[in-house]
């Protein structure tokens, strides 16, 4: 499985890479872009997946579902072909390629891909998480002064408030933010209301290294509320409890209107 994903990920990043030049961007009914690459990179994924698994379900950012009858499948593969679009258009390195298998609500394996940058992060359950080829360690207790890193989306300002003493850096990736909160770059990651492509090959590695993914009131997020392709209604933490639990009581979420 590790293995398939790795060649995945990296056929799918080398196929970005090929079509960034020159490629075309529109904007959803959500504001957000998306690209013919991103179309493309997911089609790719998709079919390798249906090659080797034609039993499973795959849910991805830009073809939704590829079936319907998944009351009677168990597992689930979620792609983002192309996590980070906007620094992907602007010639910026920091987006990748996501996967992640779902078994009921548990992360089976996945990764990400980091294709300018050449980082490939991969992880099996029980079987502990790779960057580039070595071992990733498990996450230590980090204490949070001017100087610690909380991996944030620029977009805060206008969802909620947190009061971090710290360094909040943006990179424009959910998927981004994740991996290097497993590496232990920053204490956490902010990611506001993701979707199940954005997070499940990133939070197969956190897992690994001892992380998970929290909402802001303490409690673990359950996987199984996003398999359909629905949103998260509030912002999440990943990252090691020991230091999540540090940011649970800085953060005040804005209310927002349903429509």
């Amino acid at each position: 499985m590790r293995e398939f994903i790795e060649e995945t990920l990296r056929e799918a990043g080398d196929l970005a890479l090929s079509l960034v030049n020159g490629v075309r961007s529109e904007r959803k009914s959500d504001r957000s872009l998306v690209s013919e690459a991103d179309r493309q990179v997911e089609t790719c994924i998709k079919e390798r997946i249906a090659g080797r698994f034609p039993d499973d379900r795959m849910i991805g950012e830009e073809h939704g579902a590829a079936r319907e009858d998944h009351e009677q499948v168990q597992r689930l593969w979620a792609i983002d072909p192309i996590d980070g679009t906007n620094p992907y258009l602007n010639g910026l390195p920091s987006w990748g390629v996501c996967i992640g298998l779902l078994e009921g609500g548990d992360v089976l394996a996945g990764g990400v891909y980091l294709p300018k940058l050449d980082e490939l992060f991969v992880a099996a359950r029980g079987e502990g998480a790779t960057r580039n080829g070595a071992p990733m360690p498990r996450l230590a207790p980090m204490a949070v002064d001017n100087q610690t890193v909380l991996l944030s989306p620029a977009s805060r300002k206008r969802f909620y408030k947190i009061e971090y003493p710290g360094k909040s850096m943006a990179f424009g990736s959910a998927s981004v933010h994740v991996i290097y909160a497993a590496t232990g770059s920053g204490v956490a990651a902010l990611v506001d209301r993701p979707y199940i492509w954005d997070i499940l090959g990133p939070l197969a590695v956190m897992h690994e290294v001892g992380g998970g993914a929290w909402h802001t009131d303490g409690r673990p997020l359950d996987l199984t509320t996003l398999a359909h392709g629905e949103k998260e209604e509030r912002p999440l933490f990943f990252g090691l409890r020991e230091n999540a639990e540090k940011l649970f009581p800085m953060i005040e979420v804005y209310p927002r209107p349903k429509n």
